[in-house]
């Protein structure tokens, strides 16, 4: 049945891949398994802000002028301070939003195919979700405070030379490389020998040692699929039957090949799932890659 809903997101759930949409006002999910067709539509719209309780649709339904928000929901977003903090100066929070700053918190490494090490947080209750989404080929959790102590932790290694962030094309260039689970693993391992020489005294109690977070079957059994990037075109239908997810990226085939679908690009974006009508595929599943 044709339903046309707006992206929110997407997660791991489950060892498989989950899309949070907006149908109207109501946030909803489909998983993303079997076979899947939907069409791009025009434009890229606010996908809403968190109020200081919950995550809420933008009210205005306006275009996306500042990433995937609009300038309204941009400056009333209750969690975007926590995101840009670094810890060492919080700014005014509302009470929800204090007490989420101040949970536990981990501090994590991640290994993505090279020799560069990711620095990365995460909330307690998101401890494995937030590292499998990340799609790394090898992470483990190394730290343990609350939100601030991990936050100054963070800023402390990344100026010391970890890796602050990792672009989607970059982890998805990564994915056609050569270095296996277990190098990966033993880069992660020496470069926890390296954080106390970062980190001040008081902060070594906090570290603990590696714990790794094990990646979904389906992740480990699709990195040796063909990585053929199928770029989002409005107006276009991508069709195909889901063999396999790393990450952000979900592996579709059809009768031309296996392509890599981006989840992550088509936050903001209007889908509309099962189209009717002429049906223009995209550019890449007619073999122009």
């Amino acid at each position: 049945m044709e339903r046309t809903v707006l992206v929110a997101g997407y997660t791991w759930v489950d060892g498989q891949v989950r899309l949070r949409s907006w149908e109207g006002r109501a946030l909803g999910h489909t998983d993303l398994v079997g076979a899947l067709s939907f069409r791009v539509e025009p434009g890229k719209w606010c996908t809403g802000l968190h109020d200081g309780d919950e995550v809420v649709a933008c009210p205005d339904r306006a275009p996306a002028t500042r990433g995937t928000s609009c300038d309204a929901c941009f400056a009333r977003d209750a969690f975007r301070p926590c995101m840009t903090c670094d810890g060492f100066r919080c700014p005014r929070l509302s009470g929800p939003m204090l007490a989420w700053c101040r949970q536990q918190h981990h501090l994590y490494l991640a290994c993505f195919g090279d020799e560069e090490i990711k620095v990365g947080t995460a909330s307690d209750a998101r401890r494995n979700q937030r590292i499998v989404e990340q799609g790394p080929l090898a992470a483990a959790r190394v730290a343990v405070a609350e939100g601030p102590r991990i936050k100054q932790m963070e800023a402390r290694l990344v100026a010391a030379g970890f890796a602050e962030t990792m672009r989607r094309s970059r982890k998805t260039v990564l994915l056609q490389g050569a270095m296996t689970e277990v190098h990966a693993r033993s880069l992660v391992i020496e470069a926890t020998h390296r954080l106390k020489d970062a980190l001040p005294r008081e902060d070594h109690v906090l570290l603990h040692a590696p714990i790794f977070v094990a990646q979904p079957e389906l992740a480990v059994r699709s990195r040796s699929l063909p990585v053929h990037e199928l770029a989002l075109e409005e107006g276009r239908v991508v069709d195909g039957e889901v063999v396999g997810a790393v990450g952000h990226l979900v592996f579709l085939r059809d009768p031309d090949g296996t392509f890599a679908l981006d989840v992550g690009a088509l936050k903001g974006r209007r889908i509309t799932w099962n189209p009717s009508g002429p049906r223009r595929r995209a550019a890449a599943q007619l073999g122009l890659f």
